[in-house]
């Protein structure tokens, strides 16, 4: 790869200094020195817990939209497990990890994906995942060079997290360019609809949050529809779930 000297040194800087835009910032400081496409920053408290906060481009939108949707892939094996994942080519018909996901993603122009789970210790709280329009995997020095990013998203959103930032010695700090409405201020509004639908669900079917969502997450699915546009109509009561079916 390119020379990555610097590199570090201007992750670190953004930590400190970005304040709230410091984790897209970290990512397009990616997407302008390692050989990656797109990419998306999600995060999230559970697998099927997902709050999209940034995408680069619509197919990094669609790739995590999908996932939400679909509540599999790399993105929700990466955060489940607490590993990195891997894939070279999304289209190979050999790669069985994510069925459902995978038969989505190669209508997509994404190729190969890198998701890195956003961790340290016992502490999670999100996914940074790449994409590339072409197959292939990165070189050790560029995949180290991505996981020193997510290192560095993580400490940027731990720290709007708790409405800090952190110091020159990388430790959380009151400050001016705390986000002042919390870490998600700004994230999209339709995911905080999926969550108020599936209440609404769990009330009309007398079921369980995980079959509410399962049964929104299937209707959107059955329906080639994005799964917020779909809570949105639950929320707005032109779509109602039965016992039966919905309509």
């Amino acid at each position: 790869m390119d020379d990555l000297r610097g590199f570090e040194t201007s992750l670190t800087s953004l930590v400190l200094d970005a304040g709230p835009e410091a984790p897209r910032r970290i990512v397009e400081l990616c997407l302008e020195r390692l050989p990656l496409t797109g990419a998306g920053i999600t995060v999230m408290s559970a697998a099927d817990h997902q709050q999209p906060l940034w995408a680069s481009d619509a197919v990094a939108a669609r790739i995590d939209e999908l996932q939400f949707r679909l509540a599999e892939g790399p993105c929700v094996e990466a955060f489940t497990m607490r590993r990195s994942v891997i894939v070279a080519d999304i289209t190979d018909t050999h790669e069985t990890r994510w069925p459902m996901f995978a038969a989505a993603a190669r209508e997509t122009p994404a190729r190969a994906m890198v998701v890195l789970p956003l961790q340290a210790g016992s502490v999670r709280v999100g996914i940074l995942d790449f994409y590339r329009d072409q197959p292939g995997v990165l070189d050790p020095a560029e995949l180290a060079a991505a996981q020193r990013a997510a290192d560095a998203a993580f400490w940027s959103l731990l720290g709007l997290r708790r409405g800090h930032v952190l110091d020159e010695h990388g430790a959380p700090t009151h400050g001016d360019s705390a986000d002042p409405h919390g870490w998600l201020a700004g994230a999209p509004l339709e995911h905080a609809e999926v969550y108020q639908a599936t209440g609404m669900i769990i009330s009309q079917l007398d079921v369980s949050a995980d079959t509410a969502l399962a049964r929104l997450r299937a209707h959107a699915f059955l329906h080639d529809r994005p799964i917020g546009e779909v809570a949105h109509e639950v929320v707005a009561r032109r779509l109602r779930f039965s016992g039966q079916e919905d309509r």
